[in-house]
């Protein structure tokens, strides 16, 4: 694919990814099955939210490391169930030692509340059973979440690769749109130009014709003066370099497009620079060709704008 009249070439092999993906897999360990569940979509910046059961916490920053290190923008949540664990509940036993001490120091506090008039909320069971201590774990399961540990890394990091792939195919089809859209302006940019002789033949015939109108009607007015005031006009009506900056941003687009780096942000800024010179160029105009195209340029530009918000 290339742009009109041969401005920049696309490549082939040039790719973008989508900030939306999502992945899914299992394995087992002796009786315990792991099912993994990761899901992306769009976010400024990298939003990592990692769900484990308690007793596999200590996983986290590991899992973190390994997609922070591959996934760069989107708001990703990963979650790791483990289901028919019954070789870990088995091992997980009540430690009375603790809960005795638990019970002596809340006696103690509430003694000293009651004193000095403080109120206090009723406690449940599952206050004590929250507190660390109170459930104790027998050597054998630490054995056997530190086996675990190996295979739910490896799965982790595959998992992150299939949703890598995932948002590269979205990227791809991405990718198609985007530079449909940016042909398609640089089209109206070619347009823009080419009616810029006509418009500016109409712009000298009103101006002329205003001229005439003063004249006649203000004869003691100095005909030079009008006419220098009038070209100071015509001036601040010129869009050349509005035009010109349009050609910079969306040769900077290709160029983006045509990487491998994470170009969302940077095309997202780019779309507010397009639509601020089409906004520029429209209010400019005064000539209905030339404000067509303006229109057509601002609801491309915005369609293109909106495509890029799903742009890692």
């Amino acid at each position: 694919m290339k742009l009109v009249d041969d401005y920049f070439l696309w490549k082939a092999d040039s790719v973008i990814n989508s900030m939306t993906g999502y992945a899914y897999g299992s394995t087992q360990v002796g009786n315990v099955s792991l099912d993994f569940e990761i899901k992306s979509v769009n976010s400024k910046s990298l939003d990592l939210k990692i769900y484990l059961p308690e007793y596999l916490s200590y996983l986290e920053n590991e899992i973190r490391q390994i997609t922070s290190g591959k996934v760069f923008r989107g708001s990703i949540i990963i979650k790791i169930k483990v289901s028919q664990h019954s070789e870990l509940s088995n091992d997980y036993f009540l430690n009375d030692q603790v809960l005795h001490t638990v019970f002596e120091k809340i006696q103690n506090i509430e003694k000293i509340c009651d004193e000095k008039n403080i109120p206090l909320e009723p406690l449940k069971a599952s206050d004590f059973f929250a507190i660390k201590g109170v459930w104790g774990e027998n050597k054998n399961t630490s054995t056997f979440i530190d086996d675990m540990k190996p295979i739910i890394l490896d799965k982790a990091n595959e998992l992150i690769e299939s949703l890598l792939q995932a948002r590269k195919k979205e990227g791809q089809a991405l990718q198609t749109i985007l530079a449909e859209k940016l042909t398609s302006i640089m089209a109206l940019h070619k347009a823009a130009e080419k009616v810029l002789p006509e418009r500016s033949k109409h712009l000298e015939k009103n101006f002329k014709s205003l001229i005439d109108k003063i004249i006649s009607e203000h004869s003691q007015l100095d005909e030079n003066k009008i006419e220098h005031e009038i070209a100071i006009i015509a001036m601040k009506q010129d869009i050349t370099e509005e035009l010109d900056r349009l050609k910079v941003h969306i040769l900077s687009m290709q160029d983006l497009l045509n990487s491998t780096d994470v170009i969302g942000k940077k095309l997202d800024f780019l779309s507010q620079e397009l639509n601020r010179e089409a906004n520029t160029i429209c209010s400019k105009s005064q000539y209905s060709a030339l404000t067509k195209i303006g229109i057509e340029m601002k609801t491309l530009v915005d369609q293109f704008r909106e495509q890029v918000q799903n742009v890692e």
